[in-house]
């Protein structure tokens, strides 16, 4: 009787090894796979950082990050009333851009960049070298060039398709349209103030 039960015991011992090893594969498979997806989505965020989407979006804030502060500049050094509130028209609206978009940016894994470029940057200082009448020609002939390549991007990337990005794209095209106006005139010579129409 003793030499059945302990052989019995032998086979149970044997099987609870054997059912415990089978979990333990079972546990690590699925760490295994959680793993995967954990590198999955890394992969994903990275790829998403690269795409066309996500490089319109980073180029988008820092150009509103950069209009801001040229905007204040204009507040600060311009000579002309129009100049003045030119500048504080870029303020507003890059301000309400820059959120906008940042926003959208988070959504889709983006990392917004808090800085202009070292390119916006020189521009910046290089008209804030500058005073008078000389400021205002600059800095006039700088917002309608800088206007002109940004309403170009931004019109590429509204006839990109129809995902948010386009959309948003698309969305502010008309106040980057409106700056491009008001900096013409200012180039042109017009620098009064100009009110904004209420649409």
């Amino acid at each position: 009787m003793n030499r059945v039960t302990g052989k019995h015991l032998g086979i149970l011992s044997a099987a609870f090894v054997v059912s415990s090893w089978g979990v333990a594969s079972a546990q690590d498979r699925d760490q295994d796979q959680d793993r995967d997806r954990d590198r999955g989505r890394d992969v994903e965020v990275a790829l998403a950082q690269d795409s066309p989407d996500a490089k319109f979006l980073t180029d988008a804030v820092r150009g509103d990050v950069a209009e801001v502060k040229m905007g204040e500049l204009a507040q600060q050094r311009g000579t002309s009333e129009g100049v003045r509130e030119f500048g504080k028209m870029l303020v507003e609206d890059h301000s309400s851009a820059m959120k906008k978009t940042a926003e959208l940016a988070k959504d889709l894994n983006v990392i917004p960049p808090a800085q202009p470029s070292a390119e916006q940057m020189q521009k910046h200082d290089a008209l804030a070298r500058l005073s008078g009448a000389e400021f205002d020609r600059q800095f006039a002939a700088e917002m309608v060039k800088g206007h002109q390549e940004e309403i170009a991007k931004y019109e590429k990337q509204a006839a990109s398709g129809d995902s948010k990005v386009a959309k948003l794209a698309e969305d502010l095209l008309p106040v980057l349209e409106e700056h491009l106006m008001a900096a013409q005139r200012l180039q042109s010579g017009d620098h009064e103030s100009h009110d904004r129409q209420d649409n």
